[in-house]
């Protein structure tokens, strides 16, 4: 199935289940997948064996294309053994998902990761790199014509992401508008990601979670909405749903209004959350959450004010948090 798992560096000894895991990931490389499984329809639960005695649950997002290794038959259920990216760790996963028979589609209807990284070019074509690179695909439907094949690209030898779009002509896939996100112990690139029509006019948007760092004590995770027009991104909202700004403090406690203007403000920690709430064919963001207020030596917040937000949809974007 192209490149899908990292291999794991021959330095590092592995245990019998690992070696198992591994040689079946790379045998997979060569072979390819038996099918893609369209997550269109919603959300699944994962199921990762974690070891031989241990299992791990987490949730594939909305709007993935999952390459599927092998399939089974459970109490009647159809599962599906496919390889997903854990976004916060930014390696593969191997686990089971049950499948509706709809939501899979023919392997050759998705390039390999070897088609995808040649469209890329240099560096990806260097052997190292490219064994090394790890993609997950998610289909992102627009109102008019194909969907676009949207796919996050993650290298660690090149410490860099990037988000790009692949257009197909003539059977051949190539790289079109990319973002791109730097990786570091510090700051990673994208640690979620999933596709919801909120506009309701069938032009999905891709909703990301972004951490950022701007000093050592001021740090958070954006969370951004972004859409394909003219095959570029283009952001529609974004907001902090964490935010800590304690490398500075203000001389005295001073509380905002209207509240949210206190996100990221000196001497504050925020934590809050996006919802999508409905209006008309729309679906429209909510952010609520809490700003905790801190001054230098103390470790616990002298006050607080909470926050709940709805962002409604203006003709061209979402109104701003603040």
């Amino acid at each position: 199935m192209g490149i899908l798992v990292a291999l794991l560096l021959a330095s590092v000894a592995l245990p019998p289940g690992a070696a198992a895991k591994q040689k079946k990931q790379t045998e997979s490389q060569t072979s390819g997948p038996i099918a893609w499984l369209d997550l269109h329809a919603g959300p699944r639960d994962f199921s990762v064996s974690l070891s031989e005695s241990k299992k791990g649950e987490r949730t594939l997002p909305r709007g993935a294309l999952l390459p599927v290794i092998s399939t089974k038959q459970k109490r009647g259920a159809e599962l599906a053994q496919v390889a997903a990216l854990n976004f916060p760790k930014g390696t593969m996963e191997l686990g089971w998902v049950e499948v509706d028979p709809a939501d899979l589609k023919p392997a050759e209807s998705y390039p390999l990761n070897s088609q995808l990284l040649r469209a890329l070019g240099a560096p990806y074509l260097d052997d190292f790199i490219s064994a090394h690179t790890n993609i997950a695909r998610f289909l992102l439907r627009r109102a008019q014509g194909s969907p676009v094949l949207l796919c996050y690209v993650i290298s660690q030898p090149l410490a860099m992401a990037k988000l790009v779009i692949f257009t197909i002509n003539q059977g051949k896939y190539s790289a079109g508008a990319e973002l791109s996100f730097p990786l570091s112990e510090m700051q990673g690139g994208v640690t979620s990601l999933e596709i919801r029509d909120l506009l309701g006019d069938g032009n999905e948007c891709v909703i990301t979670k972004e951490p950022f760092r701007e000093q050592v004590q001021t740090y958070g995770d954006n969370l951004r909405i972004r859409t394909i027009a003219d095959g570029q991104f283009r952001v529609l909202w974004q907001a902090p749903i964490e935010f800590q700004n304690l490398s500075q403090y203000s001389p005295k406690i001073q509380i905002l209004q209207p509240p949210e203007q206190n996100i990221g403000a000196p001497g504050t920690v925020t934590a809050g959350s996006v919802t999508f709430h409905a209006s008309g064919s729309r679906q429209e963001p909510v952010w609520k959450g809490k700003v905790e207020f801190f001054v230098f030596g103390r470790d616990k917040p002298v006050d607080s004010v909470n926050i709940e937000k709805a962002c409604p949809w203006d003709g061209k974007e979402f109104a701003p948090l603040k």
